[in-house]
C-alpha cells in the first residue's frame, strides 16, 4: 500500500509543481573584502493554489557557510525567520515564515509561498568565503542557481565589490549551464540567459580576480589557475589558448622543464643578481601603488556618504525622521507619482550614506495599487460577478478613457538610471527608456499615467469592455511590442529618483510629514467631516507607500460613521477583489518590458559572435558556455514544492 502510494506522488507531484512559473529570476551578488558574499535574490513567480514552499540548496559547500537569512515580499511583508524549517507542515502554517532545512548533503534555504497570484519573493542571505585567496588569482567557481522544477522564465545575475569596481582589467569571467551572455561592464560582472532556462539548467560563474582587490580569509596554497579555472573550463567550448591556459599536457610539462632549465642556470649565489632586485622592488612598488589607489578610492567613497549626507540634512531641515512635522493635506498639492519619487529618493540616500531609512515600499506592485483603487473611486473601473464553472469570477468593467490635455512631465534623474539587467540589449537598455519618455512626453504625470493604465486595460478588455486578469496577460503575449515603451517608463518611474538638485525642503518635508501622519493616522487623526473628504485619497498614497492594509484599519476605528466610511474607503473584500488585477498588471508588465524580437536576438547573438569572442574566452564579454565549469560549489536545485 505505501509503495503504491508513494508510486502515486512521483507521478502526481510533478504536475503539481509544473503550475508554478518562476517568470523571471534576478540576483545580485557584492563581494565583500574578506571573501564573503552579500546576496539578494528578486524571483517573479506565478503562484498556484499547489504546493507550500519555494527553496533553494546548497550542497558541496566546504569551508562555507549560508547564513543572514532575509525573505520579504511584493507587499513588504517580512518573514520569520525559523533557524529548523519544518518541510511537512501545510501552505497555511508556512504563510510568511522562512528558515533553513538541514540535509545530508548540504542546506536549504526555505520560505512559504502564502496566496496564490503573482508574487515577488525577495531573498537575501549571505555565504561566507565565497572568494577564496590563491598564490596567483582570487577567485572562486559556484553555481548560482540550479533548476530543480520550474526553471526560470528569465534570469539575469550581476556581480560587483562593495568598495571597488570590476574591470576587464582586474577581472574575467566565465559562466556555464545557460544559453546566454556574460561580460564586464559598468563596474560589474554579468550574466544573463536569452532564452527561459532548460529543465537542471544552471548559472555556473567562474570569477578571476587580480589579487588585491579583496583579502579573502580563507587561503589556499594552490594556483588558482590550475585547480579551480582549469578544471571549470576543460570540457567547455571556451579557448582554453585564449583563457591563458595550454590546451595540452605536453605543453604543461614543457613549462616545468623551462622553468627547472632556467633555475639551473641561475648566477652562483655568491653573485648580486640585479635582476631579481629590480623584479622584487617592481613587485613592491606595485603593491603600494595598489593600496595607495584603493586607499584614495575608499576615501572618495567616504566622501560620497558624507555628501549624501549632507544632501539629505538639508532636504529634512537637519531634523530626524521623527522630528518632521505631520503634514495633513495631500502632498505636492497631490502629485502622487512626484511624492513617491522623492520618498524613494530619500529613503535610497539614506541607506547609501548609512542613515536611518523610511522603510517605504515603494514599487511597481505598490503603484498600480494605488492607481487602481484611484481609477475605482472615479469610475473608471467598476466590478462585476459572474459564475465560472460553478465558481464565483470577478470582472473589471472597463470604460472608454478619456485622454487628458499634455502636461508638466515630473522629473526624475536625468542619467537615465538603468533599469534592465539585461546588458547589451539594444531593445531594453537606457536608449529604450530614452524612446518612452519622447514617446510618452507631456503625459509623464498622474494623469497621463492614469489615462494610459486605463486605455491598457481597455484595449486588452475587448468590445465587451470586461476583463479577467488572464485576458490582460494574453494581450500582452499577443502585443508586446506596443506595450514594451509603456511598460519601460513604469519600471522606470519606480527605479528612477529624482536628482539632488531637486530635493527642495519644503517637498520633502511635505512627503515625509504625510507619511508620519498615514503611519500614525489614529493616534493624530481629527475626527470631522472636513478630513474625511479627503480619505480616498489618503487610501491611495498609503497603497502607493505599500501602507494600504494598517491605515484601513487606523480609519475604521476612528471613523465618525462606519456606513459613510463604506462609501469613502473600499471595504475589505473590494481590496482583496481588486488585487488579482493589480498582480495581472505586474505579471502582464514584465512580459512587455522583457520581450524581444526575433530580429532582436539575433542582432545581439551575431554581435557577440562577430566582435567578442576572443574577449568571450578570455573572460571578457560574449555568449556563455552551456557545458563546462566542472567543480563548482553551490547547486543542488531550487524550485517550489
Amino acid at each position: 500500500m505505501k509503495k503504491n502510494l508513494l508510486i502515486l506522488l512521483l507521478l502526481v507531484s510533478p504536475l503539481l509543481l509544473a503550475q508554478h512559473t518562476l517568470q523571471q529570476l534576478e540576483m545580485k551578488v557584492m563581494l565583500r573584502h574578506d571573501g564573503s558574499a552579500d546576496i539578494q535574490e528578486w524571483r517573479h513567480v506565478e503562484v498556484s493554489e499547489k504546493g507550500t514552499e519555494g527553496f533553494i540548496t546548497f550542497n558541496r559547500m566546504p569551508d562555507m557557510e549560508v547564513c543572514n537569512l532575509q525573505v520579504n515580499d511584493e507587499k513588504g511583508t517580512e518573514y520569520i525567520v525559523e533557524p529548523d524549517w519544518d518541510v511537512e507542515r501545510t501552505r497555511a502554517e508556512k504563510k510568511n515564515r522562512c528558515g533553513y532545512n538541514r540535509t545530508e548533503q548540504g542546506l536549504e534555504l526555505c520560505w512559504g509561498l502564502g496566496e496564490a497570484g503573482m508574487r515577488v519573493y525577495h531573498i537575501c542571505y549571505t555565504i561566507t568565503n565565497l572568494v577564496k585567496a590563491y598564490n596567483d588569482y582570487d577567485g572562486f567557481c559556484h553555481s548560482f542557481y540550479e533548476a530543480a522544477n520550474a526553471p526560470a522564465q528569465a534570469a539575469s545575475l550581476e556581480i560587483f565589490l562593495e568598495h571597488d569596481s570590476l574591470t576587464i582589467e582586474n577581472a574575467a569571467i566565465w559562466t556555464f549551464g545557460y544559453y546566454g551572455i556574460k561580460g564586464i561592464s559598468n563596474g560589474l560582472c554579468y550574466a544573463t540567459a536569452d532564452e527561459p532556462m532548460p529543465n537542471r539548467g544552471s548559472i555556473i560563474v567562474l570569477l578571476q580576480l587580480q589579487k588585491g582587490l579583496l583579502e579573502p580569509a580563507l587561503k589556499k596554497d594552490t594556483l588558482f589557475s590550475e585547480t579551480v579555472k582549469r578544471r571549470a573550463l576543460e570540457g567547455s567550448d571556451y579557448n582554453l589558448e585564449d583563457a591563458g591556459l595550454s590546451n595540452s599536457v605536453s605543453a604543461r610539462l614543457g613549462n616545468r622543464k623551462s622553468a627547472m632549465k632556467d633555475y639551473s642556470e641561475a648566477p652562483d649565489a655568491g653573485e648580486p643578481d640585479f635582476g631579481l632586485l629590480f623584479s622584487v622592488l617592481a613587485i613592491i612598488i606595485a603593491v603600494i601603488a595598489a593600496a595607495i589607489s584603493k586607499w584614495r578610492k575608499n576615501k572618495e567613497w567616504r566622501k560620497e556618504q558624507q555628501r549624501i549626507r549632507t544632501v539629505v540634512s538639508q532636504a529634512l531641515d537637519g531634523k530626524k525622521y521623527e522630528e518632521i512635522p505631520y503634514f495633513r493635506n495631500l502632498p505636492l498639492k497631490g502629485n502622487l507619482l512626484l511624492s513617491g519619487a522623492l520618498l524613494g529618493t530619500i529613503d535610497l540616500l539614506a541607506m547609501l550614506s548609512d542613515s536611518k531609512r523610511l522603510k517605504i515600499q515603494c514599487g511597481l506592485q505598490q503603484l498600480y495599487d494605488a492607481f487602481i483603487l484611484r481609477m475605482l473611486y472615479k469610475k473608471q473601473i467598476s466590478l462585476a460577478y459572474d459564475e465560472h464553472k460553478g465558481k464565483p469570477r470577478t470582472l473589471f468593467r472597463i470604460s472608454e478613457p478619456v485622454m487628458p490635455k499634455p502636461a508638466k512631465d515630473i522629473q526624475l534623474n536625468g542619467d537615465m538610471t538603468r533599469i534592465s539587467s539585461l546588458p547589451e540589449n539594444e531593445a531594453l537598455d537606457d536608449s529604450a527608456i530614452a524612446v518612452a519618455r519622447a514617446k510618452y512626453s507631456g503625459y509623464i504625470n498622474d494623469a497621463g499615467i492614469e489615462y494610459h493604465l486605463q486605455k491598457f486595460l481597455y484595449d486588452a478588455a475587448g468590445d465587451d469592455h470586461l476583463l479577467q486578469p488572464d485576458e490582460l496577460k494574453n494581450f500582452v503575449k499577443q502585443n508586446p511590442i506596443q506595450w514594451r515603451p509603456f511598460a519601460t517608463l513604469l519600471a522606470f518611474l519606480t527605479e528612477g529618483t529624482v536628482e539632488d538638485s531637486r530635493l527642495k525642503t519644503d517637498d520633502v518635508q511635505q512627503v515625509v510629514g504625510f507619511l508620519r501622519y498615514l503611519r500614525d493616522f489614529s493616534l493624530v487623526a481629527e475626527r470631522n467631516i472636513q478630513e474625511t473628504s479627503l480619505w480616498k485619497e489618503y487610501l491611495v498614497y498609503a497603497s502607493l507607500y505599500g501602507i494600504a492594509d494598517q491605515v484601513r484599519k487606523d480609519m475604521k476605528r476612528i471613523a465618525p460613521d462606519v456606513l459613510r466610511l463604506d462609501q469613502l474607503v473600499p471595504p475589505e473584500k473590494l481590496m482583496k477583489d481588486f488585487t488579482p488585477l493589480t498582480k495581472a498588471i505586474a505579471s502582464s508588465v514584465v512580459i512587455a518590458h522583457s520581450y524581444q524580437t526575433s530580429s532582436e536576438r539575433t542582432a545581439i547573438a551575431y554581435k557577440h559572435a562577430r566582435e567578442r569572442e576572443h574577449t568571450r574566452s578570455s573572460g571578457g564579454f560574449g555568449s556563455s558556455s552551456f557545458s563546462g565549469g566542472g567543480g563548482y560549489t553551490g547547486g543542488g536545485g531550487s524550485g517550489f514544492r
